[in-house]
């Protein structure tokens, strides 16, 4: 199987030839990309979007309205400028869109843990504490969401 940082590398390829970066107006009409880690987990979804400001990089994420109702949300973690874009080349972009992805994957990647009852790795919105996930806590302590 291809390395995270390699397969990280052609996504961000692909990207780049499908629109061009330095191109604001087209990428703001609707760009929106995922890069799903795949065999991680519950493979988690990271993203990069076009915003007014830029190009921001986030992942996906449970978040809880009423603390009962799960909706999928968006966490931004990185803002890339489009004048530090437009400021460097291709190349330097990718590099630059490169290292705050692989930022941004580690980041969500350390917000994983396994649950001590079960064994599955979730992240920290699917876990009563950092130990244990919801559906153990109700199963052993009763805790009803």
């Amino acid at each position: 199987m291809k390395p995270l940082k390699a397969k990280a590398i052609d996504w961000i390829i692909s990207i780049c030839e499908q629109c061009s970066i330095n191109d604001k107006e087209k990428l703001l009409m609707d760009c929106f990309f995922n890069f799903k880690l795949e065999g991680f987990a519950d493979e988690p979804e990271v993203y990069i979007k076009s915003t007014l400001l830029g190009l921001e990089i986030g992942y996906e994420a449970t978040l809880w309205l009423d603390g009962h109702t799960p909706v999928a949300g968006l966490m931004k973690k990185h803002l890339l400028t489009w004048e530090t874009l437009q400021s460097l080349n291709n190349e330097k972009q990718q590099e630059m869109i490169l290292e705050l992805l692989m930022k941004t994957i580690h980041s969500r990647k350390r917000q994983y843990r396994k649950c001590q009852f079960c064994e599955e790795k979730l992240p920290v919105e699917h876990r009563f504490d950092k130990d244990t996930c919801f559906g153990c806590a109700s199963e052993r302590w009763g805790i009803v969401y």
